[in-house]
């Protein structure tokens, strides 16, 4: 089990975590998920692909585009058209 302390200006034992929103289709586009990686306060890492692929395939494209090679370890959803994708 991992221990998470809030040590003042962030949690301890925390880990990476890609937001991603299902949007739905427009005019020019078909359905598809969206990721967001927030590394900073200028850093963000966006990626999206088709809803087919699912939100699993989207926080690892976004987290791809930054150059990392991590893992999924956790998916919560936060509402119906969102999710948490940990690594």
């Amino acid at each position: 089990m991992v221990d998470f302390n809030w040590t003042g200006t962030h949690v301890s034992g925390s880990t990476a975590c890609a937001v991603v929103k299902y949007h739905g289709p427009t005019n020019s586009r078909g359905s598809r998920w969206t990721a967001t990686i927030t590394r900073g306060a200028d850093c963000k890492w966006r990626a999206s692909v088709p809803f087919s692929e699912g939100p699993i395939a989207a926080a690892l494209a976004a987290a791809e585009k930054g150059g990392a090679d991590w893992t999924p370890t956790s998916c919560h959803s936060i509402d119906p058209d969102t999710y948490a994708v940990g690594f």
